[in-house]
Order: structure tokens, then sequence, then C-alpha cells
């Protein structure tokens, strides 16, 4: 990430920041996109530039596993599209979540509480989810071309999104639980996910 990137990015933890206190404090409807730029010290204008919308300025996607993704499909080939290579993406998310600040974890956990207290918050980010995962669908049955069905694609993409969503509560849960050690390490607990995938797998008839 340059300079520029690392500054844009500086500012949406800020706008982020605020949101999350703001809805901590009066709840997400009685939030306005003006009280989280005063409260950010930026222009509504400038909040704009960086969120389309209040609820993208709460739940603050992971640019970093994203652009981690588009550099793989830019140069992903047909045989390159494997369950073990999407896990090997996660994975990289998993090992950044481990090496993360303290802060930025407390910012992870204070976003997943909201979801569970705000239905609206939580069927925004489920929809986002379902979203990105068609996007990816799409562009993975697009890049598997005629070697595999569009069932195939998804199944692909759905399978190891599911694992890391496992993973994440998991890792969630036992922090929020005041787990330690390797009960709340991230990446152990994404090997643990993986693993009992494999295991279900390997139960299935013949």
């Amino acid at each position: 990430m340059d300079l520029r990137e690392r500054r844009r990015e500086a500012t949406r933890v800020e706008i982020t920041d605020a949101a999350l206190t703001l809805v901590e404090r009066h709840g997400f409807s009685a939030t306005t996109v003006d009280d989280i730029a005063r409260e950010a010290g930026v222009s509504p204008s400038t909040f704009f530039r960086h969120y389309a919308t209040k609820e993208e300025s709460v739940l603050h996607g992971d640019s970093l596993f994203e652009a981690d993704l588009d550099r793989w499909l830019a140069d992903a080939a047909p045989e390159d599209v494997t369950l073990a290579a999407l896990e090997n993406l996660f994975r990289r998310s998993f090992d950044r979540l481990a090496g993360e600040s303290a802060a930025v974890r407390a910012r992870l956990l204070r976003v997943r509480r909201l979801l569970a207290d705000d239905a609206h918050l939580r069927s925004v980010a489920y929809a986002a989810d379902a979203m990105a995962m068609c996007r990816l669908t799409d562009r993975v049955a697009e890049i598997l071309g005629d070697s595999a069905s569009r069932g195939y694609a998804r199944l692909l993409v759905e399978v190891a999104g599911t694992t890391a969503r496992v993973a994440y509560d998991a890792w969630a849960e036992a922090v929020d639980g005041g787990r330690a050690g390797a009960a709340a390490d991230p990446v152990a607990l994404y090997a643990s996910a993986t693993a009992d995938l494999r295991r279900l797998v390997s139960e299935l008839p013949d």
C-alpha cells in the first residue's frame, strides 16, 4: 500500500471509529452522516468520498483482502482456481488478523456486536456478503469457462467463504468470552475450520 492509499485508509478508519462511537451511543437510526462527519472531523463531502452510505462506514470492509483477491483473480488460470487456492487467500487474511493491533481487533468486535444488536445493519451486512459472493462466483465461473459448471463455481466460492466465516465467528466468540492463547488464535481457528471441512467431506458416501 503506497502513501496515498495509507492516508486514504487512515481517513476511512477515523470515519468508521466515529460512526461506531455514535451508533453505540445513540443507535444506528438516530445517527446521521453529518453527525459522523462532524465526529470524525471531516466534511460530509469527504465522508462520501470514502463511503457511499452510513451503513458502509460502520461495516468498513477488509480492503486488503479485497485487493489480494483482485490480484489473484487477475492472474489466475483455470487450473489455479481451486479450493486450496481460495483457502490460501483466506488464510493470509487470518494471518493479518493475528498480527493486527489491539485497536483493530477491538474495532472488528465492536462491529460484530452492533450487527448482533441492530437488525437493519445485520441485513445490510448479509446482503453485502451475498453480493460479494455472487460477484466472486461470476468471476470464478468466467475463469473456469467450459471446464466446470457455474454450480461448481458457486459451491467452490460458498464453501470457502462459509469456512472462513465459521473461523471468524469462532475467533470473535473466543475473544469476547475472555479466552486466550490457541483458543483465540485466528490462524489456528481457521486451520481447525478447514480440517473440519475435510472431515465432513470424508464422511460422505462414495
